[in-house]
Parts: C-alpha cells; sequence; structure tokens
C-alpha cells in the first residue's frame, strides 16, 4: 500500500502561567467505545468492555466540563495580553516556555516526516484445532510496533488517532484494545514523525522482528509500511494530571 498524506496549539503572568498549567494538566478523557463485530472478536469479549465503555461515558462528561474551564481560562490569558502593556518581554518569555512545555507534552497537534504502518486482522479461514486469537490482531502487536518505532527514533506517535504520550497506555480487554481512553478496532494505523531512516530502523529493530513480524508470517495479519513526506499528528486530548507524584523540592533531593 502506499501511505496517505496525513495532515492530522499561551500563557500569562507568573500568576496567569500557573492557572493555565493546571488547567492544561486537567485536560479530561475521551472515549469511543468501538470494536470490530467479526466472529472472531466476539468470542472474546467479555463483561469488562461494558465496565470501561460506562467509564468512558462518565469520562467524556467530564472532559466537557474541564473543557469549558480551558476555554475560560485562556479567555483571561488574552485578556491579560491585551490590557497589559509593561511587561511585555516577561509575558512573552512564558508563553514561550509554556508552549515548549505543551509541545514536549504531546499537548499540541505537530507535523513532519515519518511513516505509516498498518496491521489488520489475518484474512485466512482458522484451520480447525487452531486458535483464533492468533489471526487477530493482539495489544501486544501494537505494543511491541510502538517500542520499535520509539526506540527507532520517532518524536511523536498516535494510534488510529490517538496520540500517544507518556502517560498514555495500550491496554487489551479480551481481544479488544483500548488507547488512553478509546476503545479501537482494526485496521490499526500507527503514524510516527521521525527522522530519516526511521521505517528502516524500525523494520530492522527486534521489538519488531521478534514477533510480530513472524506472527505476520506464519498467520497472515494484513500489514504494510511506507515513508511520508508530512505526516500530521493530533494533540493529546486527556489526563496528564499527577495524582502521587509531586515536585522534588529544590536542595532537598537525597
Amino acid at each position: 500500500m502506499t501511505a496517505s498524506h496525513i495532515r492530522p496549539r499561551l500563557g500569562r503572568r507568573s500568576g496567569w502561567a500557573l492557572s493555565v498549567a493546571s488547567a492544561l494538566a486537567i485536560v479530561g478523557f475521551v472515549g469511543a467505545a468501538q470494536w470490530n463485530s467479526s466472529v472472531q472478536r466476539q468470542e472474546f469479549t467479555t463483561s469488562a468492555q461494558q465496565v470501561l465503555a460506562d467509564q468512558v461515558s462518565l469520562l467524556e462528561e467530564e472532559q466537557r466540563s474541564l473543557r469549558d474551564q480551558i476555554a475560560d481560562a485562556e479567555e483571561q490569558v488574552q485578556q491579560f495580553q491585551r490590557e497589559s502593556t509593561s511587561s511585555s518581554a516577561i509575558l512573552t518569555d512564558l508563553n514561550n516556555r509554556l508552549d515548549a512545555a505543551r509541545l514536549a507534552s504531546g499537548l499540541v497537534a505537530v507535523h513532519g516526516p515519518g511513516v505509516a504502518v498498518e496491521i489488520a486482522d489475518s484474512k485466512r479461514v482458522v484451520p480447525p484445532g487452531e486458535n483464533p486469537q492468533n489471526f487477530i490482531v493482539l495489544v501486544d502487536d501494537l505494543r511491541d510496533i510502538v517500542t520499535a518505532l520509539w526506540a527507532s527514533g520517532a518524536e511523536a506517535i498516535a494510534i488510529n488517532g490517538e496520540r500517544l504520550v507518556a502517560t498514555s497506555s495500550i491496554y487489551g480487554v479480551g481481544a479488544s484494545v483500548l488507547v488512553n481512553t478509546s476503545f479501537l478496532s482494526p485496521p490499526f494505523r500507527i503514524e510516527a514523525i521521525g527522522p530519516d531512516g526511521l521505517l528502516d530502523r524500525f523494520q530492522a529493530h527486534d521489538a519488531f522482528r521478534g514477533r510480530v513480524a513472524q506472527r505476520i508470517e506464519f498467520f497472515g495479519l494484513e500489514f504494510a509500511t511506507a515513508a511520508a513526506d508530512d505526516v500530521e499528528l493530533p494533540a493529546y486530548v486527556g489526563t496528564t494530571r499527577f495524582r502521587w507524584g509531586v515536585p522534588v523540592e529544590e536542595g532537598s533531593a537525597g
């Protein structure tokens, strides 16, 4: 196959910067419960999926509320910028640092050269006595592909439009896959931004060759890759709030 070009966003003075940073840290969860309706995948679904789907619905309501808070905070920042005439240098510095932090955290959409990887369930008829799970894409396949891409130099990755960040999870529920808070179904399109040679390094990496490549060959999983001149990845939408980790105060580290 050939990869389509994917075309997949402030700051303030110290007081406002703290408000915006806090608001950004509670960007809500988003979820969409989708999974393949094939007979093979239905055989592996569990009641846990419904529990997660209910949780996602609750989180969607929380997300709407948090988005309103973010919009209010950003409007306050813009109002401050319009009214402020005496501290433009400080404000510019704070804006630049905040933009850099948001970029590094995956909270803004990005684009650049990269690769596209697609993997889907095998179209082969499952032989009698064979485990049907061998012929579908499993969560471990996606984890191995993502691991190989990171290790090969990728700077940003998304799976079916779900941006991966430090707190992202790729979780299996039966034969379904939950990325962040979205249920995803095949085909799975993994897009990554990175330097020249990313695709070659990915295909040669042990995390890909060790198991995924063998499953593709033995069980006929549908698989395709392509380099792309311009890949556009969306911003991460979800929580980046730390519940247990707190900053180490200067001078207190052992």
